[in-house]
């Protein structure tokens, strides 16, 4: 214990570098007879230095067992003349073994401000004790006005329960080493090492208090932790502007979402007002006109494309500006390109059933995806130079819908992958939207094979000579054994029987 009660000089304590009664440590330490005796029990005592140095004051033997201040520890005793020195540094009053209102509680070390303006309660566990038990001794002293704070050396299962840390040497310097925790990139970690007397000073000027954070990392277990009071006001502000952002979000997602539904109907106002000329039309001019099939099927067909190229933009723009990249666009040509270029695809031998779900993503350049069978890319629209380089779009026609993005590109992208091809199929549209009814490509189209051709079994000869049908021509291609982009998308067939060529083929090298 701290305490004695000396024959001349009363009460002493060992803490207080006077006793507290100016006199000097050496002045009871190691000196016969003692004068000194138990303020609990009146036993003698004697003077006495722990295997770590602090001093204090101990029962001589025979001492009776129901002492009501007992013996402590050496552990014990060392650490609680660590926090009373520690406080004293901090700038505090500190006192040791101070009993509470009534003799309920008892603090190992009571720290007061000047004045006694603020009360702490340092308290040294290092007994076992239940969470419960110390949760209530808590309590008890909270409600006298003094909030306590608990020091253990080991990892007790208390620890984090109340307001609690972990401490420890480092080159015999007491840190606390468990216990602390900081906000960073947006949860709260792990804090690092500090003095015993650097934490006392924060706590008791209120920069450091106890917090329970609820987005912690990973490892940080501790119910209770000690924070830092700016990192408190900076966990506000983040939470602030993450509530800020989501209330943006979600008003741009509902802004999207009503201008997606103004979409709708109007197209489907447009849809209907189609339908209803087109029957008046049909009234008027009476059963000398009537719709083809097929051409009634493509004005269908040009209706849906339209509104799934609207759906898919609208999908896209909103993930787009989530993310804060550029948006994808259709050019100039607006939402009819889409239908324009899988017609003229159709055309020149390629199918292409629907725009491709995944506009946007970086192997399309920044074009517009067009999907065959399978979801396999076909073609993509207007991709930019800048963005080129994936074996996808090597692999694909690109469409572009003028010359001068066609040229542009050319001139201005990078090679495609050596063992994809050795060059871009391209195709260009020249298409002009505001016509009622597009206008025809002004480029070749080579004849597609004829019906009767088609019809014709595969081809068996050893040594076939092979026509293939490019977007810019007839070219004479030879058998390979590996298949090659161009195999993968278009045909072969044999010029002496006819027939369809089923294996893989590529360019003629005298060609390339």
């Amino acid at each position: 214990m701290f305490h004695a009660e000396h024959a001349e000089w009363g009460q002493v304590h060992s803490y207080l570098p006077d006793l507290g009664c100016g006199r000097a440590w050496g002045d009871v330490y190691k000196v016969k007879p003692s004068q000194l005796t138990c303020g609990g029990c009146g036993w003698p005592m004697h003077a006495r230095l722990s295997r770590r140095r602090a001093p204090h004051f101990a029962h001589q033997p025979g001492a009776p067992e129901d002492c009501p201040v007992g013996e402590e520890s050496p552990d014990h005793l060392y650490l609680k003349w660590c926090l009373v020195t520690a406080a004293r540094e901090a700038g505090a009053v500190a006192e040791a073994e101070v009993p509470g209102p009534g003799g309920v509680w008892r603090a190992d070390v009571l720290a007061s401000g000047a004045g006694g303006k603020w009360r702490i309660a340092l308290e040294a566990q290092l007994a076992a004790i239940t969470a419960d038990d110390i949760r209530g001794r808590s309590e008890r002293m909270l409600e006298d006005g003094v909030p306590s704070v608990w020091f253990s050396y080991r990892r007790a299962p208390w620890l984090g329960v109340v307001p609690s840390v972990r401490v420890g040497e480092v080159h015999d310097v007491v840190m606390v080493v468990e216990g602390l925790a900081r906000f960073a990139a947006g949860e709260w970690v792990k804090g690092g090492p500090m003095t015993l007397v650097e934490f006392l000073r924060r706590v008791f000027s209120g920069q450091v208090v106890s917090y329970s954070p609820e987005r912690r990392a990973e490892g940080l277990v501790l119910d209770v932790l000690w924070v830092d009071s700016r990192c408190l006001r900076a966990a506000a502000d983040y939470r602030e502007s993450e509530e800020s952002a989501r209330a943006r979000e979600e008003a741009e997602e509902r802004r999207a979402l009503e201008a997606s539904q103004v979409a709708d109907a109007r197209c489907w106002q447009e849809d209907a007002l189609l339908g209803a000329r087109l029957d008046e039309e049909e009234q008027v001019a009476g059963p000398s006109w009537r719709l083809s099939d097929a051409e009634e099927r493509r004005l269908r067909l040009q209706q849906i494309t339209r509104r799934m190229v609207r759906q898919i933009l609208a999908v896209v723009e909103r993930k787009r500006r989530a993310a804060g990249v550029p948006l994808p666009c259709l050019g100039a040509a607006g939402e009819d390109t889409a239908g324009w270029a899988m017609d003229v695809l159709q055309q020149k031998g390629f199918r292409a059933d629907h725009v491709g779900r995944s506009m946007g993503d970086a192997r399309y350049a920044g074009g517009v995806p067009l999907m065959g069978e399978a979801a396999h890319p076909v073609a993509v629209i207007d991709p930019h130079p800048a963005q080129a380089g994936s074996r996808v779009l090597a692999a694909s026609v690109l469409v572009f819908t003028t010359w001068e993005l066609r040229t542009r590109f050319l001139a201005q992208a990078p090679p495609p992958p050596w063992d994809v091809s050795d060059r871009y199929v391209t195709l260009t549209l020249d298409f002009n939207p505001p016509a009622p009814v597009p206008t025809l490509l002004k480029v070749s189209i080579p004849q597609q094979p004829t019906a009767s051709a088609r019809r014709a079994g595969p081809c068996a000869c050893e040594a076939p000579s092979l026509l293939a049908v490019f977007p810019d021509g007839v070219e004479v291609v030879e058998p390979c054994e590996e298949n090659t982009p161009a195999s993968a998308f278009l045909t072969a067939r044999c010029q002496d029987c006819g027939g369809l060529y089923q294996g893989p083929w590529r360019r003629s090298p005298a060609r390339v």
